[in-house]
């Protein structure tokens, strides 16, 4: 038999924990603590799970609003330490990468007198 439309009962976070969730995530963000799998830990949850809040509530300002907060200040820290060389750059790079989005392209063009043209372009989602 088939549950009423609109039913919630399989629901595995409701709208008040994910704020709350997004609130806590966001406050524990800090010099210490910038990788998105350690912030989670911290919370007493799994990095994906940020992702899964967004998604489901992302017509929800305050859902919507924190968690990519939550994602520039993690963001911003992992490439400020990359700046001053407190993370190695190969290790910045690939958390940019995994979980921020960063994505190289380069884009090389030849032309029939010999010259050449380099376009490198570094995006973020």
């Amino acid at each position: 038999m088939a549950a009423e439309q609109g039913n919630k009962y399989a629901e595995k976070i409701t709208l008040e924990e994910a704020r709350h969730l997004a609130v806590l995530a966001l406050n524990t963000v800090s010099n210490n603590c910038f990788y998105l799998s350690s912030v989670a830990d911290k919370c007493d949850t799994y990095r994906q799970k940020f992702e899964y809040i967004l998604k489901k509530f992302n017509d929800d300002e305050q859902v919507f609003n924190t968690i990519k907060k939550l994602y520039n200040k993690c963001e911003s820290i992992v490439m400020e330490k990359t700046g001053n060389g407190d993370i190695t750059p190969a290790l910045g790079i690939f958390v940019l990468k995994a979980y921020h989005g960063l994505m190289e392209t380069s884009k090389v063009e030849q032309t029939g007198d010999l010259s050449l043209t380099w376009q490198e372009n570094k995006t973020y989602k």
